[in-house]
């Protein structure tokens, strides 16, 4: 036969569930916030070892990413007007 609960046992029990499950949501909170915290410091101190690295290679002349793009923008437009030349070139009738 089963045992019918008195309405008080139903909201104890309740009440123990819901004080166990936000235990539960309080502690993945405090841990996921404890992992962001590791997770910058090693990300600020990662882009301040970049930013060194690139000081660095600047200082001794090397071109940094976006000045190596424009130079193959660049020679992308010369190659385009070299070609846009050549090709007037083999359209001219030949001089006697």
């Amino acid at each position: 036969m089963i045992k019918k609960l008195k309405p008080e046992d139903d909201d104890q029990r309740m009440a123990d569930a819901m004080h166990m499950s936000s235990q539960e949501i309080w502690q993945a909170g405090l841990h996921a916030f404890a992992k962001a915290q590791e997770e910058g410091g090693k990300m600020f101190s990662m882009q301040v070892f970049e930013e060194r690295v690139l000081r660095a290679l600047s200082a001794i002349g090397v071109p940094t990413a976006a000045e190596v793009a424009r130079l193959h923008a660049r020679v992308d437009e010369l190659s385009a007007e070299l070609a846009a030349l050549k090709a007037q070139q083999g359209n001219r009738p030949a001089a006697h």
